[in-house]
């Protein structure tokens, strides 16, 4: 009997030194990750002299906001700030709306040919942007929205990614639920929004924020459909402060901390729902 206690305690022993050796890589992992944005934040309060001295500060000496107050008078970043909210809270409600409308039409409805169409849909994510960047501009000038908000929006507001996130989690939505909805005469709208909707909340929210940082982040198209400096967004404002002032570090990095608080916002937000929609989804991350 004691034999079998001493040889639990010790494998008790084992399981929690191993816990605390994983605990203690992941944090070093964690720091790894979180200290070069750390360094990012800090150095938008240097000047630029300090940011390229050697040995590097961690820590700004002289606190300064006078690369903030650059960017925002003299190259407008508050507007290309505007556009970007604009643009990306457009761009990930549209993707919202038609990956849940689609996601609920393949899980709950049976037609011919639903797997093919599916397909299709998934088949399309294999096609990298470049390819169809061409028509795609062609498009938009045809019906002269170069350089508007709607050039930047509409062709960007489907997901074929968001149709098999939303379609994979409804599936697990009981049909017994939309039976009892249509027996007390609910309609398939009413039920999209009262029932469907509500209870794919968690994936909406995981849906959401991959939409928003990849809209946020977008370059490539924002860069093929503006020509004005008003209309551009801010991913694209930051890429282009080599262009205006050149070689200028402590423009880029506090460009890029000015980009990046954003999305940091929206993800501690957010962030619950968000790790809960990719679980319940059976998405790794």
């Amino acid at each position: 009997m004691g034999f079998f206690l001493s040889t639990k305690i010790a494998h008790n022993g084992k399981t929690r030194l191993w816990d605390v050796i994983w605990q203690l890589v992941a944090i070093l992992i964690s720091l790894s990750m979180v200290i070069p944005f750390l360094w990012m934040f800090l150095s938008s309060f240097k000047s630029a002299t300090e940011i390229i001295q050697i040995p590097l500060t961690f820590f700004p000496r002289k606190f300064t906001l006078a690369t903030y107050q650059e960017l925002l008078d003299k190259l407008d970043f508050g507007r290309y700030f505007l556009n970007s909210v604009i643009v990306s809270t457009a761009t990930t409600l549209l993707i919202l709306f038609t990956s849940s409308l689609a996601g609920f039409v393949f899980a709950k409805y049976r037609f011919r040919w639903k797997e093919v169409y599916f397909l299709l849909i998934l088949s399309s994510m294999m096609i990298p942007f470049a390819v169809i960047v061409i028509p795609l501009y062609m498009l938009v000038s045809n019906l002269g929205w170069i350089d508007t908000y709607a050039g930047l929006i509409v062709p960007m507001c489907v997901s074929a990614f968001g149709i098999f996130l939303m379609r994979q989690f409804m599936e697990g939505i009981p049909d017994a639920l939309l039976e009892a909805a249509r027996i007390d005469g609910a309609s398939d709208w009413w039920i999209y929004y009262r029932v469907i909707l509500p209870l794919s909340k968690s994936a909406a929210s995981a849906l959401g924020i991959f939409s928003f940082m990849w809209s946020w982040n977008n370059l490539f198209w924002p860069l093929m459909v503006t020509m004005s400096p008003e209309m551009r967004t801010l991913t694209l404002g930051v890429a282009t402060l080599q262009w205006e002032y050149g070689v200028r570090y402590d423009a880029v990095i506090t460009g890029a901390a000015i980009a990046t608080i954003p999305v940091i916002i929206v993800y501690a937000f957010a962030r619950r729902n968000f790790i809960q929609g990719l679980t319940l989804t059976g998405l790794k991350y």
